[in-house]
């Protein structure tokens, strides 16, 4: 993979790019938000999927505007859409076999997506823990829980990559979600571990879907400008869908399937 915070030269327009974004772009509430909180938090990903410009001035909501239409923003909305249609199959599938569903996202965030899903089916005989290490996402998605009137998630601090803290989980999960979190991991052997963690500690038979960022066209341009949680520089990088199911092939799941999001950004898959 090619270094993207190597210098090039377009290294001048990253750099204003970037003083442009801390200067007149804190008008924009979401860049804001994403120098404060990180651009790769979960309060950041509730935002981009709200997709409601504000700002200050006026022209922060210009601002707002033209940043919540870059094709990043569009392509987490398109995975967003895209994972509650797979949750909704994947419910309806275990139903259907007499499991009652028991969901478990190891890395969630506000888990936004979740609970729309909890809200939409209406079903009392789902329940779901979203674990995060980050407590403000936590404290958020507890808010909109409450928002939505759904009480049958609940929210925790946890670690995905902590062996025993998920096989201790009870009752085991029937299903495992692993969304967003991998675009966020540049080492490729750590997610293969998380996977087989994730192995482990499902119910027989249960279900583990997962997303993954097959095509970004700004990876240097958000490396060289903006920043993640913990105040670095947010470095990413593409892999192959065909890449991921493999290494989910090789943590002992026999059955996966892919489908490619809209606007072809990412990929959101099941394995059994």
């Amino acid at each position: 993979m090619t270094n993207v915070t190597d210098p090039d030269i377009f290294d001048p327009f990253y750099k204003l790019t970037g003083l442009m974004m801390r200067t007149v772009g804190k008008t924009s509430d979401s860049i804001r938000l994403g120098i404060t909180r990180g651009f790769d938090s979960g309060e950041m990903m509730d935002c981009i999927y709200r997709n409601r410009a504000s700002g200050r001035y006026g022209i922060g909501w210009l601002i707002d505007l033209f940043y919540l239409d870059q094709a990043g923003c569009r392509g987490l909305r398109g995975r967003k859409v895209e994972l509650k249609r797979v949750l909704r199959e994947t419910i309806a599938a275990q139903r259907a076999q007499g499991i009652r569903p028991v969901i478990v996202d190891v890395a969630s965030g506000p888990g936004n997506y979740l609970v729309e899903t909890f809200a939409e089916d209406g079903g009392k005989d789902i329940t779901a823990l979203c674990r995060d290490r980050d407590e403000h996402g936590l404290t958020r998605g507890r808010a909109l829980a409450q928002q939505f009137g759904v009480e049958n998630i609940r929210y925790a601090r946890g670690d995905a990559l902590n062996e025993s803290e998920l096989r201790a989980l009870t009752p085991r999960p029937t299903i495992m979600i692993a969304s967003g979190f991998y675009e966020l991991l540049n080492d490729d052997e750590m997610i293969r571990r998380q996977m087989r963690l994730n192995r482990a500690a499902l119910a027989p038979g249960g279900a583990f879907i997962f997303t993954t960022q097959v095509n970004h066209p700004q990876l240097k341009l958000i490396a060289k400008t903006l920043n993640n949680r913990d105040g670095e520089p947010w470095v990413m990088k593409n892999r192959a869908a065909a890449q991921t199911e493999g290494w989910a092939r090789d943590a002992g799941f026999q059955q996966i399937s892919s489908v490619l999001a809209p606007p072809g950004l990412y990929a959101v898959a099941v394995a059994r």
